[in-house]
């Protein structure tokens, strides 16, 4: 079998988010099992930057897009089980410093850009060989939702057509354009049609990867039956409700050779579930970093998350001042994002110095340092397609409370309804006052040490490894196209 992934970044090459762990991990999770792994991903500036010891593989197209012609070429690096492909264009792609937005706003010509990345792919695979070679392609997000229908209506690919598997990272992105802009696409007039790809009198790229790919999957079970639903559909739940029998919910994997505690050179003292005095070192250590008072018996809570609507950030603001004053815990946050949420809990800091501590901005060491030295992780999303931090949360014995939603209701099981089996805290209704009594709940059972400490060893055993997930797309690979 051959795959070729398509997305718009990957880690380590370039992030800005989770697509890119995704899509850094998947291919070594699959390569022990499929002989051919293949990524196209396009070449940024960093990336071309970088001293890669990439190959030029002289290829040469030119693609019309619009009313202008682009020329394209292709780089190639081999890596330990399968190859990344580097789709450039030096005006797209690489006299840009970030991927899809200046100083806030979108690029304006950011369809322009993903429709030559999509058709430069399929280009650069037909320049490759005389005859198509893949079995699967496998599309991740708006910004590579075309290629399913572009690779139905090129001949190239009609012989051998591959099945087309389109990844939904987060609904809420569709890649939405002015109907205006449809010629870029090169598509036949008939697609700009509320039946295709026109919604609402726009373009929909996200639907374009609903309506002509094979098969669809989303980023964890739970989430795959919510956007079915009106209320976290987007707008696309009752297509969603058409393809029911292709959509299926993989949830992501983690890389536990970087989330672990047992070997770690980012946390101050290691631990496992046989020894866990390293992760009292770790919660000194953190105390001390956040210049809070160093006390080994005070329950930390900590969030690590970009400052968002989405990520329930307001839901933490309006609970823990209620509670900080007749309670004794601790509370750290690592992150960025809404202004006047940074703002939000700089105030909460000063009001509560003693109890309470943030840092703006984000970093990798410091992350790893929190989920070690924290009692309690906070993870009140209002939806979260997946979800990593629980997951991590689980692995370094840092128990979550986190909201019934998406990937979060697929990790975490609840104490309160399942003492034996619990790994965690889950709140169903988002409202403050369940997120109120589910924290004082945690808090009442943090006293008593042994109950936590089974809670925190069943939460550290938990298997989320990529392993698991590569097993379940390979199954999905293995169906036939339509």
């Amino acid at each position: 079998m051959r795959v070729a992934l398509f997305a718009s970044e990957m880690d380590p090459f370039i992030k800005t988010g989770g697509l890119a762990d995704v899509i850094g991990s998947l291919p070594n999770a699959l390569s022990p099992h499929i002989k051919h792994v293949d990524v196209f991903i396009p070449n940024y500036r960093d990336i071309s930057r970088s001293n890669l010891p990439t190959d030029d593989l002289g290829l040469q197209f030119h693609l019309k897009i619009g009313k202008r012609i682009f020329s394209g070429t292709v780089f190639q690096l081999k890596q330990n089980g399968y190859t990344v492909y580097f789709i450039d264009n030096y005006h797209l792609f690489r006299i840009r410093s970030q991927l899809y937005v200046r100083e806030g706003k979108d690029y304006r010509d950011n369809l322009k850009r993903f429709v030559f990345f999509n058709q430069g792919a399929l280009t650069a695979i037909e320049l490759l060989s005389k005859s198509n070679q893949y079995d699967v392609f496998h599309c991740h997000d708006w910004q590579t939702a075309l290629i399913p229908l572009y690779t139905k209506l090129n001949p190239f690919f009609q012989q051998k057509r591959p099945l087309t598997v389109f990844t939904i990272h987060n609904l809420a992105f569709q890649g939405r354009f002015p109907r205006s802009k449809f010629p870029i696409l090169g598509l036949p007039e008939k697609y700009l049609h509320p039946d295709y790809i026109e919604t609402w009198g726009e373009i929909n790229l996200m639907k374009a990867g609903l309506l002509f790919s094979d098969e669809i999957t989303t980023v964890s079970p739970t989430y795959a039956k919510e956007i079915q639903t009106k209320a976290l559909g987007v707008g696309l739940h009752e297509i969603l409700n058409t393809r029911k029998e292709n959509l299926t919910g993989i949830l992501n994997g983690v890389d536990y050779s970087v989330w672990n505690t047992n070997k770690n050179h980012q946390i101050p003292a290691n631990y496992s579930v046989e020894d866990l005095s390293g992760k009292k070192i770790c919660k000194k250590h953190l105390q001390k970093i956040f210049a809070l008072p160093v006390n080994p018996n005070m329950p930390i809570l900590g969030v690590v998350s970009r400052l968002a609507w989405q990520k329930g950030m307001d839901l933490i603001l309006e609970v823990l001042p209620k509670i900080l004053e007749n309670n004794k815990f601790q509370f750290v946050l690592l992150g960025s994002g809404d202004v006047k949420l940074e703002k939000e809990f700089l105030n909460m800091a000063s009001e509560f110095p003693d109890k309470v501590g943030v840092k703006i901005g984000f970093g990798q060491a410091l992350a790893h340092e929190i989920e070690a030295g924290i009692d309690i992780f906070l993870m009140p999303s209002r939806y979260e397609p997946c979800g990593l931090n629980d997951k991590y949360s689980l692995k370094y014995g840092s128990v979550p409370i986190v909201h019934f939603t998406g990937g979060l209701a697929d990790s975490v099981v609840d104490h309160q309804k399942n003492s034996n089996k619990g790994t965690g805290f889950v709140f169903s209704e988002f409202e403050a006052r369940a997120f109120q009594e589910t924290i004082l709940n945690a808090l009442k059972l943090y006293q008593s040490k042994h109950t936590w400490e089974e809670m925190m060893k069943r939460g550290m055993q938990l298997d989320f490894s990529w392993s698991k997930a590569a097993e379940k797309y390979i199954q999905v690979y293995n169906r036939k196209p339509a």
